[in-house]
């Protein structure tokens, strides 16, 4: 039986710990091959739960910055590999081990590498180093592709994938990249994982939250960053309060999984721009900042919330919107390739960084309830078409086309 080893040190947060949380249970279940997990230590004791005769989980203490976790990757992984008599490596985070001595599969993930706009996003803040570092990690994310798509292990042909149609497209449309193979292995969702946990939400939580009848709440999940666009969503807040009002006479609260303070950095990201704008516009009032919530209940703040909306203008497939469809939340959208391959007509969309167009889709929503109704009953039929154990299914076909026969 082939000995497959999941490199998954990149899985310290968000859309890495969600792929960890449902795929490797299904592997520990009904794998066809031996698994052999490699994980961050922070992630070990939740992971190890799932081991099985054909799942073995291990924690590496690689370095925790991106690019000595990747000269780790590329000494101390080769030697693991060989310890351990694996026969095919399967690369979570972005970046292959060049000259494997096992055939590859390399998940593309992260759409920065590819995205103009978040060079010249950092371009407009003045950040020189954090520009000089995100081109440096393209350009070893698209080394990376080209060298998984050369011919390796007996001639074989290693695999590239990436979670959506419209990103993989995105990379083979890059410069370099034309004559490059790249599949969609579309992630999943499991709903009853997902709403299982009879966890409450924290009453510090709730306390937060305006829960009267005459207030609509605005959802966005996601921690800080420059690529999830905050700012046209803050510059939007107003100009959605004003309308709501005068049309309907609600009230409006955006709530967020997040704290935006000025000086507050969330993974190299500086919160104080957005700090500034919420302060200018005079609408810290009207956002509630929940900060990180547990996803055991998650679905529940999903619940209590009227629209989500996700004006990120980077994404390769976007977890919480199947989220949000499941949960029976309307969509709206930054009008992305990506963004509408998951939600398709089931979500309403604006241009990326128009506030003002943000804002006339956001109330539209609000104020018409057919319009509401119907999208809560598109989005929980869209969120059904995506399942794990597919993922996994069509996963486990990749191994078994490059495994030593």
């Amino acid at each position: 039986m082939p000995r497959i080893l999941i490199n998954a040190l990149a899985s310290t947060a968000g859309g890495g710990i969600t792929y960890l949380r449902n795929v490797l249970p299904r592997l520990s279940r009904n794998g066809s091959h031996q698994y052999l997990a490699l994980v961050p230590p922070a992630q070990l004791e939740s992971c190890a739960g799932w081991e099985s005769e054909r799942l073995r989980v291990e924690a590496a203490a690689a370095p925790n910055s991106t690019l000595a976790r990747m000269w780790w990757e590329q000494t101390g992984l080769r030697r693991y590999i060989k310890s351990r008599r694996i026969d095919v490596l399967v690369s979570l985070g972005n970046f292959a081990l060049f000259a494997s001595p096992v055939p590859q599969i390399l998940f593309n993930r992260n759409d920065l590498y590819f995205s103009p706009e978040f060079a010249r996003d950092l371009q407009s803040r003045k950040l020189r180093g954090a520009l000089l570092t995100h081109r440096m990690k393209s350009w070893l994310a698209r080394q990376s592709i080209k060298h998984v798509s050369g011919k390796h292990v007996s001639g074989r042909a290693a695999i590239n994938v990436a979670p959506t149609e419209a990103f993989a497209n995105r990379i083979r449309s890059t410069n370099g990249l034309r004559d490059v193979a790249v599949e969609a292995l579309r992630f999943g969702f499991d709903v009853q994982s997902f709403t299982d946990h009879r966890d409450a939400l924290p009453e510090a939580v709730l306390a937060q939250l305006n829960l009267n009848a005459n207030c609509r709440r605005l959802l966005y999940v996601s921690h800080y960053n420059y690529f999830r666009n905050f700012e046209t969503l803050i510059r939007a807040l107003p100009l959605i309060k004003s309308r709501l009002k005068q049309q309907t006479g609600e009230d409006v609260q955006l709530v967020l999984t997040t704290d935006i303070q000025r000086g507050a950095v969330y993974g190299g990201y500086d919160a104080t721009m957005a700090a500034e704008l919420i302060d200018t516009l005079g609408v810290r009032e009207d956002i509630a900042m929940l900060g990180p919530v547990d996803y055991g209940s998650l679905h529940q703040l999903y619940r209590l919330c009227d629209v989500f909306i996700c004006p990120s203008y980077s994404e390769s497939f976007g977890h919480p919107l199947v989220e949000a469809m499941a949960s029976g939340v309307p969509v709206i959208a930054a009008d992305l390739p990506v963004h509408c391959e998951v939600c398709g007509t089931a979500a309403i969309y604006f241009d990326v960084f128009d506030e003002a167009a943000l804002a006339t889709q956001c109330v539209w929503v609000l104020a018409d309830q057919p319009l509401s109704g119907r999208m809560k009953t598109d989005g929980l039929a869209r969120s059904h078409q995506f399942s794990w154990d597919e993922h996994v299914r069509q996963l486990e076909v990749l191994i078994q086309r490059i495994a030593p026969k």
